[in-house]
């Protein structure tokens, strides 16, 4: 079985942060999906599928940030800056946000907020690194830890 899993929709939220996110795939799929034009946007169906993917995956992002900031002390400015960050994602995630404008924008709207979502968890990462993550490498990364050994 493949190190790679893929969570298209879970609105009851049971599977919590059980799943690594597969950040490229759904990188490369907002890069796809904000390429596209009028001229070679995919059938409706596929579009379909594409916004259906992005929300699915950015529901697990927020989920994943809003988790990460809650560690963070309350005088955080990262967490109150990462917090409007996450406010915008709950209103463009939220149902009345569907856009009108057809399945095009709101594939190109699910596709920035995906972008958007990995650049606040890379910022928090890099300010305030997770330590003690049950995340995984995978396989041929390496692992870069700067805690000292524990002593036997």
């Amino acid at each position: 079985m493949s190190g790679y899993y893929s969570v298209v929709h879970d609105p009851d939220r049971q599977l919590g942060h059980e799943l690594p996110l597969d950040r490229e795939p759904h990188l490369q799929l907002a890069a796809s999906v904000l390429a596209w034009t009028a001229q070679t946007v995919p059938s409706v169906a596929d579009t379909a599928l594409a916004v259906l993917e992005l929300t699915g995956h950015a529901r697990l992002l927020r989920d994943e940030l809003a988790d990460r900031i809650d560690r963070l002390p309350d005088d955080c400015e990262l967490g109150q800056l990462l917090t409007y960050t996450l406010g915008e994602a709950e209103r463009r995630l939220s149902p009345a946000a569907m856009s009108p404008c057809g399945g095009l924008a709101h594939a190109r709207n699910r596709a920035r907020l995906v972008q958007t979502l990995y650049g606040a968890v890379d910022r928090l990462e890099a300010e305030h690194p997770l330590r003690g993550s049950c995340s995984r490498p995978r396989s041929g990364a390496r692992a870069h830890d700067s805690r000292t050994p524990a002593k036997g």
